[in-house]
């Protein structure tokens, strides 16, 4: 029988609460399981270093892993990986978490192509989704005039199992698909109570529901195996329309005499304390509204792209166009109203924070722009808040500046003053200093602390775009025209609204021939959803752009690869 240890866990405001780990269980899945925030990039490989804690009272080994991510004076004061801890005994931990639910979700958007609204004359509403890897966004619709009434944004809860749709497709694979399934669909349940909160809309008025997400993000919804998405030849099980009830989603019955055990306990009391607006009657008119899952062209270019054609126009455009997502998945469509071609390529994390020392996502204090004057760092914080570590946006432009001020070369090597450490984009000294992020929170000596660039943070973020770029020539290669008559470029996802396009291109993310073609869209899967539950023919232009569209795997191009070395340099 497997011993049980009480685990101690210090919260915000010095409150404790107490879980339970059996000794063959580590801390993250048993925090996991209990609800407790948490995160971990790499799906609990010990490699991203995300998950730290420390230990305060008992012991922990120390692993490999440990030595990897921590300092020895760390390990001394307990830092410790909750991935890779296994106690044998009770222990008192406190997580060292970023502040990642604060982070800054873009859920509005830029039209370019006009649309008709159908209105209708009675009360109705309709909610779209974005459903994407690292956030979920909500909106509520007027139907009446195709207003936005409301609008929610969380981060994806299935973080927990890697940043990345490959760590979750493996974590699916591994035994935790039903986890998976729970935690996106009772997500998604609060998400629409949050949206509808003080609106005064009753659930018998809700007419429909939308979701847009990639195809691995609607095979976890959905519950679907994901044995097939991540080997060749990557076949999914429907990238069709789907169209099925919301309790076929959220999976619970919220009855008159109480609450189903499929629905999670600790999700309900948060909705109950956040929002006070648990009703059984409401929740059981809810379950039955109808919800369609918008198709996809293939494994890798989901439902989200498909929204995001549809919302640019792609079916009027006479000349080429190019959309371009950035994120975790670089995906990339280039065509007209006769012929569209897809492809997808892995950029990694590195845009949204991930894989970089004091990496995080777009919360306030995360360094989003940069400039170096010799000696001299200036910095901007989204928020305008202290700064606490580096997003996406910010690594860009580090990156940029660091190599216009010639201190790194065009092969992205840091010169030797900063290769060992790192360059500091900030020191802030003080008696006692914390620094906080989704990547570090130490406690540290009146020396101060830095926040660093280190050289293995260069390398990420040229993997990141080695493989933007090398996808993007690849597409433009086998559409047969040259850069300079693309007639456009869309630039859509959280990433890409807020980028420093002259940077991006001084780095190579995007090429020179861009500069004057871009047209930053914002969040257009959003857009899309909201466009295919208010306009009457969304459905036949969705259906008409799946059917033009064709991928290109970049794996079977020959070229990809020496493009992709090509393009790791500056």
């Amino acid at each position: 029988m497997d011993k049980r240890y009480q685990i101690e866990i210090q919260q915000l405001h010095n409150t404790f609460q107490t879980i339970t780990c059996s000794d063959n269980e580590n801390l993250l899945d048993a925090m996991i399981r209990q609800s407790i925030p948490c995160r971990s990039d790499c799906g609990g490989r010990g490699t991203c270093g995300k998950c730290k804690i420390q230990v305060i009272k008992g012991d922990l080994d120390i692993t490999s892993q440990d030595h990897h991510i921590f300092t020895n004076e760390e390990l001394q004061k307990g830092y410790r990986l909750s991935c890779k801890a296994y106690p044998r005994g009770d222990i008192s931990i406190k997580p060292i978490v970023g502040k990642e639910a604060d982070i800054e979700v873009v859920t509005e958007s830029i039209r370019v192509s006009p649309i008709d609204i159908v209105s209708v004359e009675e009360e109705s509403y309709a909610i779209a989704i974005d459903l994407g890897t690292t956030t979920v966004a909500i909106s509520i619709i007027d139907r009446k005039d195709g207003s936005i009434v409301n609008t929610h944004a969380v981060i994806n809860p299935q973080r927990v199992y890697g940043a990345d749709v490959i760590s979750r497709i493996m974590a699916s694979n591994e035994g935790k698909k039903e986890e998976l399934r729970k935690a996106i669909g009772n997500c998604i349940l609060e998400g629409i109570l949050s949206v509808i909160k003080d609106t005064g809309i009753t659930a018998n008025k809700i007419w429909k529901i939308a979701i847009a997400g990639n195809t691995t993000m609607g095979h976890l919804l959905l519950g679907y195996s994901c044995e097939t998405l991540g080997v060749f030849p990557f076949t999914p099980v429907n990238i069709g329309m789907i169209e099925i009830k919301l309790k076929d989603i959220i999976s619970t019955s919220i009855v008159q005499n109480g609450i189903n055990d499929s629905l999670n306990i600790n999700m309900l009391s948060n909705i109950e304390r956040r929002l006070n607006l648990v009703d059984v009657e409401f929740v059981n008119t809810l379950q039955e509204v109808p919800v369609v899952l918008l198709p996809g062209i293939s494994t890798f270019v989901g439902g989200d792209i498909v929204a995001g054609l549809s919302f640019c126009g792609y079916y009027t455009n006479k000349k080429p166009c190019l959309l371009i997502d950035l994120g975790t998945n670089g995906e990339m469509a280039l065509g007209n109203q006769e012929r569209i071609l897809v492809t997808s390529t892995a950029a990694g994390p590195a845009f949204e924070g991930g894989n970089i020392t004091f990496g995080m996502g777009s919360v306030p204090g995360a360094i989003s722009s940069i400039s170096i004057r010799g000696k001299e760092v200036t910095v901007g914080t989204i928020g305008n808040k202290p700064a606490i570590g580096i997003c996406g946006t910010g690594v860009v432009e580090v990156t940029s500046e660091l190599f216009k001020a010639g201190l790194i070369d065009d092969t992205g090597l840091l010169v030797d003053e900063y290769f060992k450490d790192g360059f500091p984009i900030l020191r802030q000294v003080g008696e006692e200093v914390l620094v906080e992020s989704n990547n570090s929170q130490q406690d540290q000596n009146s020396a101060g602390t830095e926040i660093q660039f280190t050289q293995k943070d260069i390398r990420e973020l040229q993997l990141a775009k080695a493989a933007i770029r090398a996808g993007l020539e690849i597409l433009i290669k086998n559409y047969g025209i040259t850069q300079e008559e693309i007639n456009k470029v869309y630039l859509a996802g959280g990433f890409g609204f807020k980028l420093n396009i002259d940077k991006a291109i001084h780095i190579g993310l995007l090429p020179e021939e861009f500069r004057d073609k871009v047209i930053v869209i914002g969040n257009s899967s959003l857009a899309g959803v909201i466009e295919f539950l208010t306009v009457s023919d969304s459905k036949e232009k969705m259906e008409r752009i799946i059917s033009i569209s064709d991928e290109i795997h970049l794996s079977n191009d020959d070229d990809f690869y020496d493009l992709y070395l090509k393009y790791m340099s500056f």
